[in-house]
């Protein structure tokens, strides 16, 4: 048995269903039926958020698994007739690629996703460094998916990762209402804290899509049996199949720490320090941004928009010297606009100490003092006190906002973005006994999940549903 590490990227449409993540879990069932074995759970891997022509949240998988020598042609014949079966080829911006690497990964293909997460990559380059490692890959149409497909074979060595337990309906069920009870939903953060997005603040559930994509729920958190016990009391009604995935999302993998403004690369993801230089204004559509100098006497406008609701509300007790750190995405110059950053999340690091002019209490009776006259004395308004020494005195205001970070709303986070508050498990990857299967997922108890194997798990789904494989 030898290692076998299977990329697959761009099967999707955004107006007309079909997810990736749904090929991955039909393709997982295919390869464990012709004896494929599986030692972890499959990556999602989400690439540069920035890139205009993504197909949705921009997600390639990769399958990595076990199996006999020879066996990369009917791997790669599986994979290949499940992309021609459910790929979505008539839409323009998916263009699948499939990409399949024998042993162990190469260094090439670990450089190649880091340059993918911060970069945009051309399809020629991919592809040069995909036959440099030997891999074999099927590209459709423009071929762009085989970017994805190699790169996700390249996050073999994720430094974080969280997880989200998937489930999946009939694949060709255009609807956007699932048959998922809210309300089994809205307790899940505080029965498994190490969930995260499951419902936001008014309680409306956020982990249910509303696109025709065949995804009917995802849980999301840093735990992998947590993920699993919180998506097994999911009610719902349709399930098809389920999938334990290990992730990038959550983790600001996309984000590169930069000095200056100088080291700024449109299309990437930055986190840079520096003092506010114009205070923040409201623009027109509710959109609010404000002015960062970098220390070099260079500005760049950062701007928050109106679906980040209250995150904009935080930022604008922003003042003229305040220091922040900033993490965003590079806009690039269009339209007369200059190059902006699209801001996730700021860290307000030192407030500029803001003073105001007041008059004294009376010294006497501790009534209020009023001002006698251009370069006059004070005297209190009560007794009428005055002695030629009461004069205004500054004293220091308090300000709205304090140090610390300053978050978006769930509503308005990208696949990356990382909370401020979350933390990683420092443990080893534990991989529970089975991290996928076909039908209603199971109850889980134990820290494991209590299934039987993969093949009598998808066998009897088949009896129990009449569902073809």
């Amino acid at each position: 048995m030898i290692e076998y590490h299977l990329g697959i990227d761009s099967t999707d449409s955004l107006k007309l269903g079909m997810c990736t993540t749904y090929l991955g879990a039909r393709i997982i069932e295919a390869l464990a039926g012709m004896g494929c074995e599986f030692e972890r759970s499959p990556d999602l891997v989400r690439l540069n958020p920035n890139i205009p022509w993504k197909t949705r949240g921009n997600g390639a998988v990769c399958i990595r698994m076990m199996h006999a020598e020879g066996g990369a042609e009917e791997i790669m014949r599986v994979a290949q007739g499940l992309t021609d079966k459910l790929s979505v080829l008539e839409d323009e911006q998916a263009n699948p690629g499939i990409a399949l690497v024998t042993g162990s990964v190469p260094e090439e293909l670990k450089d190649l996703y880091i340059k993918a997460v911060h970069e945009v990559v051309e399809i020629e380059y991919a592809i040069s460094v995909g036959e440099l490692c030997g891999a074999l890959m099927k590209g459709y149409k423009n071929r762009r998916g085989l970017i994805g497909a190699l790169s996700a074979i390249g996050a073999m060595d994720m430094p974080n990762w969280t997880w989200e337990t998937m489930a999946y309906r009939d694949p060709y069920s255009r609807t956007r209402e699932r048959m998922v009870d809210p309300s089994s939903i809205a307790s899940l953060s505080l029965r498994y804290p190490s969930t995260f997005f499951n419902i936001d603040g008014s309680g409306k559930p956020l982990c249910i899509p509303h696109s025709p994509c065949p995804v009917m729920f995802g849980i999301r958190g840093t735990d992998a049996v947590d993920s699993l016990k919180a998506a097994s009391e999911v009610a719902c009604s349709g399930m098809e199949r389920w999938v334990l995935w290990r992730t990038n999302q959550h983790t600001d993998a996309h984000i590169e720490t930069v000095e200056n403004i100088d080291y700024l690369k449109e299309l990437s993801s930055v986190r840079m320090k520096g003092g506010v230089a114009r205070r923040p204004s409201y623009h027109p559509g509710g959109h609010l941004s404000f002015s960062l100098e970098d220390g070099r006497n260079h500005t760049i406008d950062c701007w928050a928009y109106e679906p980040t609701k209250d995150f904009r509300k935080r930022l604008r007790g922003l003042i003229e010297g305040d220091v922040v750190e900033v993490w965003g995405g590079i806009r690039a110059e269009e339209d007369g606009m200059p190059a902006c950053i699209n801001l996730e999340k700021v860290l307000v690091i030192e407030l500029v100490q803001l003073m105001k002019r007041t008059n004294p209490h009376c010294p006497e009776c501790k009534g209020p003092t009023e001002s006698m006259g251009r370069g006059q004395s004070l005297r209190c308004k009560a007794c009428g006190f005055r002695n030629g020494t009461l004069h205004p005195v500054l004293r220091p205001v308090e300000r709205d906002l304090c140090t610390g970070f300053i978050d978006p709303p769930e509503v308005a986070w990208r696949h990356l973005y990382r909370p401020s508050w979350l933390e990683f498990s420092k443990e080893p990857t534990k991989t529970p006994a089975s991290f996928w299967g076909r039908g209603p997922l199971s109850p889980i108890t134990g820290g494991m999940i209590s299934v039987r194997s993969e093949r009598s798990n998808r066998e009897q789904g088949v009896k129990k549903r009449g569902l073809n494989a």
